[in-house]
């Protein structure tokens, strides 16, 4: 470095600078990108979460809309009132059963009315009943008098529930419950935005021996972690307990990891809503347009580098080169090679050339009209001067 001309020396600084600069470039872009994807899959995740609860409120609706209708029902009601298990069965087995294949409605209940609110048939599990009720669901349509909604927690799964008074001539008569299991919007919602999602539920709130009982096949996975337990997925569930975060600490915001608060009919938070959604190709694209972007930035800095060498030499190297020459003619006793150059600017090189060549006019005047070393046959040293 230290026997380079100045001229390579500045070249090969300008060509190492743009370099470096294309590398920074492609960072800041490649970060920019990286930004973008990060915000776009926050926005996802949210738009996941919104659509979790839109989706609620539709199924709500929905459930409310066929409480409406089985409530208007004379041969309900009469067998209903009449305490005939057997022949309310009989109306509701029918009904229900087109409900699921139609609507995915996979409970209905029917409730004494107070004080007793005992279940007075389970019309999917006619041979359990007579247990009284304490659902917040239930409640709320008790005290209210009007519908009561929700997600509620059972000992093995989580089930979105719709109970409306049924009322006649003026007095509830009892309660009508309608509900679906969390697992059947879960895949509509997949079906909708394409996003996996998942369940964890606070494993403190799940009867351990009721899941073993009930879900055999998938009772291994009670041992997955010792905090939480996924209920329902859409996707592997080894993928929801990679979530390393505490469900107790999760805020109204959720986790941007993908994971927000579930909250059932009694406002309780009792676990969290796993959305996935595969980032990969995006990610590898930030990849590729920063491989792309650094290649044209360096080809630009090239390129930058070549023009700036190119004009250094015209507009500077090359003239201090010339006047190097000359000077170190004049220096060795030969007369300047080249012809006297004219003033052709006002800048430094410029008054350089013009001192020079004023130097050099008043040395020849000095000298009695020509320059030393002028007798000289070109090519030959200049005569010796005497002492």
């Amino acid at each position: 470095m230290r026997h380079l001309s100045a001229e390579s020396k500045l070249a090969l600084s300008v060509s190492l600078l743009a370099v470096g600069l294309a590398a920074v470039g492609a960072e800041v872009v490649t970060r920019s990108f990286e930004a973008r994807v990060e915000a776009v899959g926050e926005g996802v995740l949210r738009s996941a979460a919104e659509a979790f609860a839109t989706l609620q409120r539709a199924e709500e609706e929905k459930l409310a809309a066929a409480l409406d209708a089985l409530t208007a029902s004379d041969q309900l009601r009469a067998a209903f009132q009449a305490r005939d298990r057997e022949r309310l069965l009989a109306l509701a087995a029918p009904i229900l059963q087109t409900l699921r294949d139609r609507d995915g409605i996979t409970h209905w209940y029917f409730h004494e009315p107070e004080p007793s609110r005992r279940v007075f048939l389970r019309v999917h599990k006619p041979d359990l009943f007579g247990e009284r009720v304490e659902r917040a669901t239930l409640a709320r349509a008790a005290e209210t008098g009007d519908l009561g909604a929700g997600l509620e927690l059972g000992r093995t799964a989580f089930a979105l529930r719709v109970v409306r008074p049924w009322v006649h001539g003026g007095q509830v008569i009892g309660y009508l419950e309608l509900a679906e299991r969390i697992d059947h919007f879960l895949e509509a919602m997949k079906r909708r935005t394409g996003v996996d999602y998942g369940l964890l539920v606070k494993k403190r709130l799940i009867d351990e021996q009721a899941w073993a009982t009930v879900l055999r096949p998938l009772a291994n996975s009670w041992n997955g972690r010792p905090d939480v337990l996924a209920l329902n997925a859409t996707a592997i569930t080894e993928g929801i307990l990679d979530y390393a975060g505490d469900l107790d600490q999760l805020g109204d915001g959720g986790d941007l990891r993908g994971v927000f608060p579930v909250r059932d009919a009694a406002g309780r938070a009792v676990g969290g809503l796993f959305v996935a959604h595969d980032f990969t190709v995006h990610h590898a694209a930030v990849q590729e347009a920063r491989r792309t972007t650094f290649a044209l930035l360096l080809g630009l800095a090239a390129l930058a580098a070549f023009g700036f060498t190119v004009l250094a030499r015209r507009l500077a190297f090359g003239r201090i080169h010339r006047l190097r020459e000359r000077l170190e003619r004049r220096t060795a006793g030969w007369a300047p090679g080249g012809r006297p150059g004219a003033m052709t600017g006002h800048d430094d090189l410029a008054r350089l050339e013009a001192l020079y060549e004023r130097a050099l006019t008043e040395e020849a005047s000095a000298a009695g009209g020509r320059p030393a070393g002028a007798g000289a046959t070109p090519g030959e040293p200049p005569p010796p001067r005497a002492p």
